[in-house]
């Protein structure tokens, strides 16, 4: 078994000067640009510079970035103003490319250890989007529409990067680390935000330069008073499901002496405390689900008596928590009512436009409405039913290749629970799949399963 590194590791040479012209070009933004604008346009050279000269620490980067900042934008308009996030990725995928085309050894490595159905949905995810953007835009010419399909097809392109790029285990502790302290980090500043009432929406709206959403960043309840907590992540549903999806991670992490025990706690407490203040049912029940499975992995009467406990809190107990929780199950409230008739109106779509969908744009008929509170059904709205299956797909292939080794390698039980969060999320929003960050972060999770779980069954008994 090679000892576990992350592959793509340029000459030191390359690497420097890459990162000196990402520090040049990063000086020369806080000279001339607003100070959120110059970080975006230093974490793009950063990103960039990185994503090209070793793909896998560009990985890195694009994984801190969607986690903290996804909205950042390149502060130079050429042509188009992408996403920070978008460059990153784009120059990862690029860099993985070079790497492939030269024929690294460890390149070649990662690609024979990973199964044969994960190149299939990857290029399925790939190419619909941009056929049902390519066929939406023929009618329409909507050129924002056309922008995100591009974005769905490179982002449905890292599962495989991912799962090729990176070799070993011995990565997993720094990426739980990696996880955890920028979970804590956003649900610092969403709880600090929240709290901040006025000024903190003041603050979020000051991140215009940056290319921050200026409208509508305070949430609230349909009842239009009880606020939200958002974060820099915009939207309180996204800012759950993204802390929901790094607690297993934390959980892991904790031990190893008590200093990072109590640093561990204290950001298990920051993320939980985030997550309750997102107010966010379908986060709730993610989390719920994701800590279940982690507990079901290392202590499973336990997960079973907690799962029955659970079960009936929220069936009878009379806490508003849970009270929510009931009303959205039953259809009770305005929100949960709404979503039934989503659901209707989606599965009426998608059977009139069953192979490319309606695009990623506004529908092409004035008597359709495409958008609805889950993802597969949201996906197959937009770039037909082939779409949807294959993301389930790549979510069922991922789960299965854990479930079949988590029992032999700890290091999975994280990463399934977490794909088990995104995967219930998914069932009660769209936004794994509709949010490019999401779509990075759900994608790059099921690469990882796929990798780890290929290393360990080529390694020795």
């Amino acid at each position: 078994m090679t000892t576990a590194r992350l592959s793509g590791a340029g000459p030191p040479l390359t690497m420097l000067a890459a990162l000196a012209a990402a520090a040049a070009l990063a000086g020369v933004l806080a000279g001339a640009r607003t100070p959120p604008a110059a970080l975006a346009g230093g974490v793009a050279a950063l990103g960039v510079a990185l994503g090209l000269a070793r793909p896998a620490l560009g990985l890195a980067a694009a994984l801190a970035v969607a986690m903290l900042a996804p909205f950042l934008v390149a502060p130079q308009r050429l042509g188009v103003q992408p996403p920070v996030l978008d460059l990153i990725v784009a120059a990862t995928v690029a860099g993985a490319a070079i790497r492939a085309i030269r024929g690294r050894p460890a390149f070649a490595g990662g690609w024979n250890l990973i199964p044969r159905w994960l190149p299939v949905v990857v290029a399925l995810g790939a190419v619909l989007p941009l056929a049902a953007g390519a066929a939406a835009f023929g009618a329409s010419s909507d050129g924002e529409a056309a922008q995100l399909a591009v974005k769905m097809s490179l982002y449905a392109l890292v599962p495989l990067v991912v799962a090729v790029l990176v070799q070993g285990r011995r990565s997993m502790p720094r990426l739980s680390a990696l996880v955890t302290a920028a979970a804590a980090m956003q649900a610092g500043v969403a709880i600090g935000l929240h709290l901040a009432g006025e000024a903190g929406i003041q603050f979020l709206e000051s991140l215009g330069t940056a290319g921050y959403p200026t409208s509508d960043v305070a949430r609230f309840l349909p009842d239009q008073v009880t606020a939200r907590a958002t974060g820099l992540l915009v939207d309180p549903n996204v800012l759950g499901v993204t802390l929901a999806a790094a607690l297993p991670f934390g959980l892991t992490w904790i031990g190893g002496g008590q200093r990072r025990t109590a640093l561990g706690l204290a950001a298990l407490a920051l993320i939980g405390g985030a997550l309750a203040l997102t107010i966010s049912r379908a986060s709730w029940i993610a989390c719920a689900a994701g800590l279940l499975v982690w507990l079901a992995l290392v202590r499973p009467r336990l997960a079973a008596a907690a799962a029955a406990v659970l079960g009936v809190a929220v069936a009878a107990a009379p806490l508003e928590p849970f009270e929510r929780i009931r009303q959205g199950l039953l259809g009770e409230d305005r929100s949960a009512a709404l979503r039934i008739g989503e659901i209707r109106e989606a599965l009426r779509v998608i059977g009139r436009f069953p192979l490319l969908g309606v695009g990623y744009g506004d529908p092409p008929h004035p008597d359709i409405f495409a958008g609805v509170s889950n993802a597969w059904l949201w996906l197959a709205e937009r770039a037909g039913v082939l779409a949807a299956l294959a993301h389930l797909g790549l979510l069922g292939g991922a789960a299965t290749a854990a479930i079949k080794t988590t029992a032999a390698d700890p290091a999975l039980r994280p990463l399934l629970a977490s794909l088990a969060a995104f995967g219930v999320a998914g069932v009660f929003d769209h936004h794994i799949v509709s949010f490019p960050h999401l779509v990075f972060l759900v994608g790059g999770l099921a690469g990882l399963v796929v990798n780890q779980a290929g290393n360990r069954a080529s390694s020795p008994a």
